[in-house]
């Protein structure tokens, strides 16, 4: 927000928290943990990972699963993290800043500092971004555009005032579907939306569709931005 950017060029969103921060030995919370499948990864990194859902019904899934050594995956909300003052070395907003509550935007990223140890934590978010061949072709019936902006906004806002040091870095990612029935089965059937297959399967979506179409294959790229903030600078990473 204050620097240029880094472009990363393609890589995944593991590749980047990998580049950017360490994990083996840290202990994290994934915030908007989701099914925990971020959490589960950073374990296999090293790391300890406390996952936090708001959605309560992705939640009791979470706590019926087995469960795994070094991951805790339990309900709770961004404005108010289950862990004492300055107690885990990284907060994660996995894509998921924008779902909070705009009104409680500014909270959760104070919450995030608070959780934090004062002199060596660290706050990533990674977020998409507003444009690119992905969000254009969900747009017509997931349309986060006022969502992401809004949690652009509240970092640029309240960040620079809990926090020592900041990197910002874009990248993409890619999005493959081998037809048009994969896009509405990843759509469709989740707690935390209410989209049918009729939202979806419209003349409008079908033909942004067709727009990735690469031989068998339809790609899209997604444009992301993650933003790096940290309680003192020497954290970070090259």
């Amino acid at each position: 927000m204050g620097e240029p950017a880094e472009d990363l060029g393609y890589a995944t969103d593991l590749e980047v928290i990998e580049r950017l921060v360490p994990l083996s030995g840290q202990s994290l919370i994934d915030v908007g943990c989701g099914d925990g499948a971020l959490a589960r990864v950073l374990v296999e990194r090293g790391a300890t990972v406390l996952g936090v859902e708001a959605d309560p019904i992705r939640a009791e899934a979470n706590c019926a699963a087995p469960t795994a050594e070094r991951v805790t995956l339990v309900e709770g909300v961004a404005q108010a993290l289950p862990v004492a003052d300055g107690s885990v070395d990284g907060v994660i907003f996995s894509k998921s800043l924008h779902h909070v509550p705009e009104a409680d935007m500014a909270q959760a990223l104070v919450e995030a500092r608070r959780a934090l140890r004062p002199e060596t934590g660290y706050l990533y978010v990674f977020e998409p971004m507003v444009d690119g061949p992905f969000s254009d072709l969900l747009r017509p019936f997931h349309d986060e555009t006022d969502a992401r902006r809004a949690a652009r906004e509240a970092m640029r806002d309240l960040v620079p005032r809990l926090f020592a040091a900041e990197r910002e870095v874009r990248y993409t990612i890619t999005a493959e579907f081998d037809n048009f029935e994969a896009l509405v089965s990843r759509m469709v059937g989740h707690t935390y939306n209410e989209y049918q297959r009729q939202d979806i399967e419209t003349d409008a979506v079908r033909s942004r569709f067709e727009t990735g179409r690469d031989g068998d294959i339809f790609r899209f790229d997604q444009p992301m931005r993650g933003n790096l903030f940290q309680t003192d600078a020497a954290v970070v990473r090259v």
